[in-house]
């Protein structure tokens, strides 16, 4: 199979990914209104406890999966084990941690509440994360199972029934019987037990396997390192809005995380990549063109995500404003002054997307080891930098710490995975697809240009990189050859 045939296999996964990561995510853009809606959490410091609430579930995701999911795709491909043993041992490990948490969160949650939420009496919240976190951690697994089997479309349905079962829940906890931020939690529970029911039957074959401790030896050496990684990745991901609450207040942290929904945008983009991207390129990884396959993906990759932060960043501002009802609109009124931090977002995700590109080099070597370095030295940034931003310039300096939290994050791992599994990148592509996002940002920025202009603008974009000469020979006859086929059929 040619270079540009493999990333057409890679494409067609990662949109079929695309489509239920962004159905499944979109969940709290689609309630955003209702969110953002005084009639339903009166309070903008509800939105923030909200949002703590979240920060502490994602979190908690990390220690409740220590990296085992990981070892599981590792080991499901590149290894010589049994793959029913290797899932029935996985399963089993995150099992038992899985539990032993949940139940030290139940234990410990009036505590949890008062630390976290300045509220101990908000206890009920942990007690519900605890068994979202337990369930989900249980579906994390053989949702890993069916995209190593390359099942996406199954894969897309389950993660679709589930975003449809929360949002029903979302509206009958959250508008009808008004619950609040707790009716939010009590839905997503109720989804997460149903999503464990409905995949239990795609995992039975593999949960027939046997549990190897000496396996599990194995694989917890691979997954240990990605624990601290991973803690590091959420500190980096979740501190700006833990410090936003002492260092500003919680009416700031409801304005930053409801724009900053807009700015994950990038991020569904780049976590439906990398639900296709991890099996791919270990699948491919003993290929005699595997390097150049993750060369071209790099290119491609930025070029797509780089127009989508163009597109965003130059309509968002319409977008929110959007009427749904006489009385609403996509964002409440209240949180519309922090759009300006959205395009920031948009572009630390697409650093982020860079960064999950390159673990290819990580995985195959198996110098998970060095993960640390990478989320650790952004986490440091993202800290120090908020520290001193955020008091001198509110959320704005916590979108541009973030920004440069994430280039910190591509930068490091760059250098090293060149040093132990080096790739021949397109860095001048590369770098010129981020200079002309870079240069269309500014003429946002500093001239604010109206509404038919910001679509001029855009749809030149395209164009420019189409006839402008970024496209080498044998892509525009890959793409001519493409466009025929569709035109035929």
């Amino acid at each position: 199979m040619s270079v540009l045939e493999h990333i057409k296999n890679l494409l067609r996964h990662s949109s079929v990914y695309l489509l239920s990561t962004f159905i499944q995510r979109a969940l709290g853009l689609i309630m955003l209104p209702l969110y953002t809606d005084r009639a339903v959490l009166p309070q903008v410091s509800s939105y923030g406890d909200y949002a703590l609430v979240y920060m502490f579930i994602a979190f908690m995701t990390v220690l409740y999966m220590y990296g085992m999911d990981l070892a599981l795709m590792r080991y499901f491909f590149l290894e010589d084990y049994k793959r029913q043993d290797v899932y029935k041992t996985a399963f089993l490990g995150v099992l038992a941690i899985a539990g032993a948490l949940s139940v030290l969160m139940l234990f410990g949650a009036p505590m949890i509440a008062e630390v976290l939420l300045d509220a101990a009496e908000l206890k009920e919240y942990i007690y519900l994360a605890a068994g979202i976190l337990f369930f989900d951690s249980l579906t994390n697994l053989p949702y890993n199972l069916l995209r190593a089997e390359e099942k996406s479309v199954l894969f897309s349905a389950v993660k679709i029934t589930r975003f449809l079962s929360e949002l029903t829940l979302n509206i009958v906890f959250v508008v009808v019987l008004k619950k609040g931020v707790v009716g939010i939690l009590y839905a997503n529970l109720a989804a997460a037990v149903l999503n464990f029911i409905l995949l239990f039957p795609f995992q039975w074959k593999y949960l027939k396997g046997h549990f190897s401790g000496a396996l599990y030896g194995v694989m917890l050496r691979f997954a240990l390192p990605m624990l601290p990684n991973g803690l590091a990745y959420l500190i980096l991901e979740v501190s700006d809005k833990f410090l936003m609450r002492f260092l500003l207040n919680k009416e700031a942290l409801g304005i930053y995380s409801a724009n900053r929904r807009f700015g994950s945008i990038m991020l569904f983009i780049v976590m439906a990549f990398r639900a296709a991207w991890q099996p791919f390129f270990l699948k491919i990884a003993k290929e005699s063109n595997a390097k150049e396959i993750y060369s071209k993906v790099f290119t491609y990759f930025t070029l797509v995500a780089a127009f989508v932060v163009i597109v965003v960043s130059y309509f968002v501002d319409y977008l929110v404003r959007i009427p749904l009802t006489p009385t609403k609109t996509v964002m409440g009124s209240a949180y519309w002054e922090g759009t300006a931090i959205i395009p920031l977002v948009l572009m630390a995700y697409l650093f982020f997307g860079l960064y999950v590109n390159l673990t290819a080099g990580i995985y195959i070597t198996k110098k998970t080891k060095w993960m640390l370095l990478f989320s650790g030295s952004a986490a440091a940034v993202n800290v120090a930098g908020n520290l001193y931003l955020m008091p001198l310039y509110g959320i704005y300096g916590a979108a541009m710490v973030t920004l440069l939290s994430y280039l910190v994050l591509a930068v490091t791992i760059y250098i090293v995975v060149q040093n132990i599994y080096p790739v021949r990148y397109e860095m001048g592509r590369v770098l010129f697809i981020l200079l002309y996002t870079a240069v269309m940002l500014v003429i946002l920025n500093v001239y604010a240009p109206g509404f038919y202009l910001r679509l001029l603008l855009v749809g030149l974009s395209p164009l420019l990189f189409l006839f402008g000469g970024f496209f080498r020979a044998e892509e525009r006859r890959f793409l001519k050859g493409q466009l025929i086929k569709r035109f035929l059929k």
